[in-house]
């Protein structure tokens, strides 16, 4: 890596500690620190839903299964794409609809506070030790890269988003995902036309010519029967997790109302079928350049997973590299940001609230937020210095098993419960540990049993996704059927129960009345646009100054390229901004004459530019 590369990376590292300070004013309430007020940009919080569906993995094991398999990954894209459809259609306005400021609200809402202990408690420890296993698997990553200690790279990367989440809390979090979302997509759009660019490869018709046959005959990766069971149950399995109060819940409370939780959710339905195979391309285009990564990285256990970086090396100009690193870093901490926030607006709203101090006012609900920020934040610090000690990683795969054998269970009476009623309070904590029951049974040999049974020859890698679908299979139909059995005792549920069901379902079909739910100061709009347009476009700029420094022609249009796509998103938002603060003060000029949303006039705006 170059000086341009460090001096890239120091760029994006100064922004976004930068966006804490910057957006902090924006919080005043405990809403709006956990939750953005519920009056977020939608387009904000589409890209930041969807930035999070990538981390670290899509450019290490994902590029190495691209790299082996070809477009049979792409099963994984479609199911989340059909499954995110059905979040559109049916669930995305019902979440915004709950009128809850964190997930878990909902879960009290629908099935009472027994079950809001029992669905905080055992996802948020999962929540630190996944947070820990992602800061340790992005700084390995990056003390690669820079040949640095890897507990100064644990220690660096935890505290750059710790200090980001604390102090803008979800209006900083979302923001940054936004500015990382378009960098990821600066950079993975770039890397695909380099790619086809290379003469090696021939273009796109010259790329379809020298791939392995493999890579589109997919009986040649697993056999017919495999591949449909597999794909059947990650539908399943997707579906369920996505539409889960869990799930979606956590995504779509951040919007101003139903509708706009649909169109955050259309980035995540186009996004999820577009995307995947733009990012595609340069892992299966290694097969090419570099058909024998093994022999190039004999360190690797898994030398496939290094097909993405090592398309890196040999197409990106000087100091494209860093911008790499920096989407590769951005699509992990992501995800990390959010689980900051989210975990200390559960703790905040879902335990001190209701059960330390009722009486808690904003302020303090957003101090003891903040404190608690930084204490999740240390805690994960310390569960990735914690696995970097670790040699044989004996736990780390304990954790790892641990995770596959609740994530499914914990997730099925969160999205039954949603379209079924008629259940008593207990169908949902008793499905959950029965699914976990299933699931240990199932990957402790019950699922390696019924695949040694499998007609018909299987290699690793269709005994890995037989048992994935076995498991996820055997879950399912466990759970499902107790839930619905549970049916049978919903007469016995107390009135006063019965009674607030009734309600959590009318609430979650009404429809929000912004004139009489978003009152006072709420429409801030333009501010938001503003903002985030100036950091946009000055983030934009710099790297587009970076053109200037000796390089390749081919350098200096890349980095025009990229920093001119997301400058160009700054001026567009910018000057959208300064229009809705203008007809705003002509508006305010005009006593007697209804005024006009914010929205509504974003809406015109957008539209008069197309």
């Amino acid at each position: 890596m170059t000086w341009i590369d460090y001096t890239v990376i120091a760029v994006y590292f100064a922004f976004m500690l930068a966006l804490g300070p910057i957006y902090k004013s924006f919080s005043r309430t405990a809403s709006d620190y956990f939750r953005g007020g519920g009056g977020m940009l939608w387009w904000m919080v589409g890209v930041s839903g969807f930035l999070i569906s990538f981390s670290a993995w899509s450019f290490t094991g994902g590029a190495g299964r691209a790299y082996e398999t070809g477009t049979y990954l792409l099963v994984l894209s479609v199911a989340n794409f059909a499954a995110t459809v059905i979040t559109y259609f049916y669930t995305a306005a019902k979440f915004r609809q709950m009128r809850v400021v964190t997930a878990i609200e909902a879960v009290f809402k629908r099935f009472g506070r027994e079950n809001e202990q029992f669905f905080l408690w055992i996802p948020l420890i999962f929540n630190f030790l996944f947070g820990g296993i992602s800061l340790y698997t992005i700084a390995l990553f990056m003390s690669c890269v820079f040949h640095v200690q890897i507990f100064w790279t644990i220690l660096a990367l935890g505290l750059t988003v710790t200090f980001l989440s604390m102090h803008g809390g979800s209006w900083s979090v979302v923001a940054s995902d936004f500015i990382q979302g378009m960098t990821v997509f600066a950079i993975t759009v770039l890397m695909t036309v380099l790619t086809l660019a290379h003469p090696a490869v021939g273009g796109l018709s010259g790329l379809l010519e020298k791939l392995p046959t493999k890579h589109f005959d997919w009986s040649q990766v697993e056999s017919p029967s495999i591949i449909v069971l597999f794909v059947i149950t990650l539908f399943i399995n997707q579906t369920i997790q996505m539409n889960s109060l869990l799930g979606g819940a956590v995504k779509y409370v951040f919007v101003k109302n139903g509708s706009d939780a649909r169109k955050a959710c259309l980035i995540s339905v186009v996004g999820s079928l577009l995307m995947p195979i733009v990012w595609l391309i340069p892992p299966m285009a290694a097969t090419i350049l570099h058909p024998n990564l093994a022999a190039e990285y004999p360190t690797l256990n898994t030398p496939s997973e290094a097909s993405y970086v090592a398309m890196a090396f040999t197409l990106l100009p000087a100091g494209m590299m860093g911008l790499l690193v920096s989407g590769i870093f951005a699509s992990t901490m992501g995800g990390m940001e959010a689980g900051l926030n989210r975990n200390a607006g559960f703790l905040v709203r879902n335990f001190y609230l209701p059960l330390i101090n009722p009486q808690a006012t904003e302020s303090s609900q957003l101090k003891i937020g903040r404190i608690l920020t930084v204490v999740n934040g240390l805690i994960i610090i310390g569960m990735g210095m914690f696995f970097s000690t670790l040699k044989s990683m004996p736990l780390f795969n304990l954790i790892l098993l641990a995770a596959a054998c609740t994530g499914l269970p914990l997730s099925i009476p969160m999205f039954l419960g949603i379209f079924i009623k008629r259940t008593p309070p207990w169908a949902a904590w008793s499905t959950a540990l029965l699914g976990f029951v299933v699931a240990v049974a199932m990957q402790t040999g019950g699922a390696r049993w019924t695949a040694a049974h499998w007609t018909g020859p299987v290699s690793v890698a269709g005994a890995n996704d037989l048992n994935v679908a076995i498991t996820t299979a055997a879950i399912a139909l466990v759970c499902i059927g107790w839930f619905l059995f549970s049916m049978l005792f919903y007469r016995r549920v107390a009135q006063k129960t019965k009674v607030e069901l009734d309600m959590f379902f009318r609430e979650m079909q009404t429809p929000i009345d912004m004139q009489v739910e978003h009152s006072g100061d709420y429409d801030n709009d333009h501010r938001q646009y503003s903002v985030l347009g100036k950091v946009c476009a000055a983030y934009g700029v710099l790297i587009m100054l970076l053109a200037l420094v000796p390089n390749t022609w081919t350098g200096h249009l890349s980095f025009l390229g990229c920093g001119g796509f997301i400058a160009g998103i700054g001026f567009t938002l910018c000057n959208i901004g300064k229009r809705l603060r203008n007809n705003n003060q002509e508006k305010a000029k005009e006593p007697g004459k209804k005024r006009e949303t914010n929205s509504a006039i974003a809406i015109k705006i957008e539209a008069e530019a197309k």
